[in-house]
């Protein structure tokens, strides 16, 4: 037999309704009874109804999430792009929304909000906004909790929280790299920077050059980023009368594109041209050579923007706050001259 609320509360030694609240999130219970009735439920085995916890709460359990960056809206199924980073972040929340009883429901970048209403969402997570999303320009984060992961830049209303990492410092690392590996004229190519995180390693990679006393050296190109549109951002930074010996990209896609473009023109990588991506994936380790990558734990950068957003709804608000993801430089063949 299922063990019961009643179970839970003699066994932690507090009443019925202290065990409801504690449950739901509610009343003002100290830590240690939190605690007392969190291990006694654990113990025993308890799983709280969900169905029950609706009830109570007047709460769906039920967040939404979408991916606004390289999506091409006109395409109905293209719901999440072609890359490992944000799978990784969808994983990251829909596993950190399980372990606490939430579903997460997944919206297109044209969704129709009044259709999401009916879905009674407890708030929602926005991966890469500009800031002229839907969820800003109706008002909607307005009423609901909102959390996203990347800054939006051009946003109308004020974001709770916001998950990132620090990727202007990011692209200084990259560029470190590649000065150790003897490349003394990178070159960036990058999509939309009216989203923070091209932004961000744009204004890391320029201000990098110009402390050395380098002319930056940037190709911005439509999103979402196709292979001809790469060629020829690589192809204008080599015809410039002093050409690049490196090219440092924002996403892992540019970085195959320009892979694939310099097989084409039998550039040697890497020393006729050094090639690195500010996101790291498993696709830059199926080619050849493989491809150095910045890893910015997408699945943790997930889960922390679901468990925020789950705190905000819970009523937990510590005020408008960054969550900072830390980095790591995975060094491969197409950036090592040695």
């Amino acid at each position: 037999m299922s063990p019961t609320i009643r179970d839970v509360a003699a066994a932690a030694g507090v009443s019925i309704t202290t065990v409801s609240h504690v449950l739901s999130g509610q009343g003002r219970i100290s830590e240690q009874t939190r605690e007392r009735v969190a291990r006694a439920a654990a113990d025993l085995g308890y799983q709280a109804s969900v169905h029950a916890q609706q009830l109570v709460t007047r709460r769906s359990r039920t967040l939404a999430i979408q991916l606004a960056n390289s999506v091409d809206a006109s395409s109905a199924c293209a719901l999440v792009p072609n890359s490992d980073y944000f799978l990784e972040v969808l994983n990251g929340a829909a596993e950190a929304a399980s372990k606490r009883s939430y579903a997460l429901l997944l919206a297109p970048t044209d969704a129709d909000l009044d259709r999401l209403n009916a879905f009674a969402v407890d708030g929602a997570i926005l991966v890469d906004p500009r800031g002229d999303e839907p969820f800003f320009a109706t008002g909607w984060c307005r009423d609901r909790p909102l959390v996203t992961v990347g800054r939006p830049m051009a946003a109308p209303c004020p974001v709770p929280v916001v998950v990132d990492n620090d990727l202007v410092a990011a692209a200084r690392l990259m560029l470190d790299h590649l000065a150790g590996n003897g490349y003394e004229r990178p070159a960036m190519i990058t999509t939309d920077t009216r989203r923070s995180y091209a932004a961000d390693l744009v204004a890391g990679y320029t201000g990098w050059m110009r402390d050395r006393g380098l002319e930056p050296v940037v190709a911005e190109i439509d999103e979402p980023p196709t292979t001809e549109g790469t060629a020829e951002a690589l192809g204008s930074l080599l015809d410039r009368r002093v050409c690049p010996d490196a090219v440092f990209t924002t996403s892992e896609n540019l970085a195959l594109g320009v892979l694939h473009e310099a097989r084409r023109r039998r550039l040697a990588v890497p020393g006729g041209l050094g090639i690195c991506s500010a996101v790291d994936s498993g696709s830059l380790q199926l080619v050849s050579p493989q491809v150095t990558g910045m890893f910015v734990h997408p699945r943790e950068v997930g889960g922390r923007a679901a468990t925020a957003l789950m705190d905000l709804v819970e009523g937990m608000d510590g005020g408008p706050h960054r969550i900072e993801v830390p980095v790591r430089l995975n060094a491969r063949a197409s950036t090592c001259r040695c």
